[in-house]
């Protein structure tokens, strides 16, 4: 699945659930205000993904993401 989170399209499985969602958007540190989470709009489905959610890791897409992630 597809959605906005901080700004970045990001993408995670369907099955994850809310409590592993949650362990791994926690790591996330936008170089800039954190914006929340919210579905993606028809135009952005299309778009390639910023970050990549998995059950037990996060990760930037490339290395031009404004972004950290915590523990790495």
């Amino acid at each position: 699945m597809k959605f906005i989170l901080n700004g970045f399209v990001a993408e995670a499985p369907e099955d994850i659930t809310l409590k592993e969602l949650l362990k791994q958007t926690d790591r996330l540190i936008p170089d800039w205000c954190a914006r929340g989470i919210r579905s993606c709009e028809e135009e952005e489905n299309d778009m390639l993904a910023d970050v990549y959610i998995e059950k037990d890791s996060i990760s930037l897409a490339h290395e031009c993401v404004p972004a950290t992630i915590k523990g790495e």
